[in-house]
């Protein structure tokens, strides 16, 4: 009896461990899920033109604090993305392109909310402008059923500019942009703290990646460049080179208007890039060389998509597998879906060969196909389209 009832304790301990270790991986999946349609619809958002990247509609607050629009302001003008400081929302009716609510994802039994935002950076904090660029912000939002009443979500944000300073690059063809580029000063008029200054100018620049590419890559020769030289003795100005020796113009550094366009050579590959910066003294610092790989080679066309159908109720679930798409930075697949004969909208994304999608089998047609990326936001053509009819279950 003794042995029994140690064995029986045992038993219910390891049943109890296991049910949470399983509960847990269910967790991660989930969330997992949640990050790639979080990421998957932020990458879309990066084909909007920077003056149409805003609300179509107001949000307003929530007092359910289990809701991402709980951090929209009492009066629905401002946003709190996470930072601990509200944003003015960027609401524009009649051009705005960005849906607050996207339509909801279905992957297995999981039914995920999408919450979007645009608000205003003031950068730096009280300076003389306070709508410098923008911020998007995209919420996964979601009620995990293994664990009921514990809601969650998965926010994912990036900063969005408009064109910056167009400065002469050191091959032929470039050229010195306008409005908005600040004007070149060659010979500066010193101001600040300049007397008896020896010293050059401190800081860095950094090289943002292109758009929908991930950190240090860039699907095109034309990519953005971010100074941030200190000094006390302005103006200041900066200057950029391909190879170290011969530099483009010298252009006056703005910290409101900071971003610089730069092209670099044509070819696949890592592209090095150097800076100086110049004070109102022409105290002069090198700073570099900071590299970025160029990648302009399209993923190559994944195998063919098929599918199996099952439905449930009112619910009809598409499990989808595909072949392999090959490129030497490949990151993974992205799912396309057309609902009604309506615009293709990528739904998520993947690193794997297979994937599923719950909807209604009421809808008069879905479609869908199936693209590959890789980390420079290369898509390579579609694979074949799968289509069902109303309520098609096989």
């Amino acid at each position: 009896m003794v042995a029994l009832t140690i064995l029986s304790v045992a038993f219910f301990a390891l049943a109890g461990s296991a049910s949470i270790g399983l509960r847990i991986v269910a967790e991660g999946r989930q969330r997992e899920a949640a990050t790639e349609i979080a990421n998957g619809r932020l990458e879309h958002l990066r084909d909007i033109p920077y003056d149409a990247l805003a609300l179509n509609t107001a949000p307003t607050h929530s007092t359910d604090t289990t809701n991402p629009d709980y951090s929209v302001s009492t009066g629905g003008s401002q946003f709190n993305p996470g930072t601990g400081t509200y944003e003015d929302l960027d609401v524009d009716a009649t051009n705005g392109q960005v849906p607050h609510i996207e339509s909801p994802v279905s992957v297995g039994p999981i039914v995920y909310s999408v919450y979007q935002y645009v608000t205003w950076v003031d950068d730096p904090p009280a300076g003389s402008t306070t709508h410098d660029y923008k911020r998007v912000t995209v919420i996964a939002f979601y009620n995990t059923p293994v664990n009921t009443g514990r809601p969650r979500s998965v926010a994912v944000s990036a900063f969005f500019t408009p064109s910056g300073i167009v400065i002469s690059g050191s091959e032929s063809g470039a050229t010195v942009g306008t409005s908005p580029s600040p004007t070149a000063t060659p010979t500066p008029s010193p101001t600040g703290s300049c007397s008896g200054d020896v010293s050059a100018p401190t800081g860095d620049f950094t090289i943002l990646s292109g758009a929908g590419a991930t950190a240090g890559y860039t699907a095109s020769t034309s990519i953005t460049l971010k100074p941030s030289p200190v000094d006390t003795c302005t103006p200041i100005t900066v200057k950029f080179s391909n190879d170290g020796v011969t530099y483009g113009s010298s252009v006056t550094y703005d910290a409101t208007n900071a971003s610089v366009s730069w092209t670099v050579p044509a070819g696949d590959g890592t592209k090095s890039i150097w800076a100086k910066f110049a004070d109102g003294l022409n105290n002069q610092a090198s700073f570099g060389p900071h590299s970025i790989i160029l990648d302009k080679t399209l993923p190559t066309q994944p195998g063919t998509l098929t599918r199996t159908v099952s439905c449930a109720g009112s619910d009809r679930t598409v499990n989808l597998s595909w072949g392999v798409s090959t490129d030497t930075n490949l990151l993974g697949y992205r799912l396309y879906k057309s609902t009604n004969g309506g615009t293709w909208t990528a739904i998520t994304t993947t690193s794997t060969l297979t994937t599923s999608d719950t909807d209604k089998k009421s809808l008069d047609s879905v479609s869908y196909r199936v693209v590959g990326y890789d980390k420079a936001g290369n898509e390579s053509s579609a694979s074949n389209a799968i289509s069902l009819s109303k309520n098609q279950c096989s």
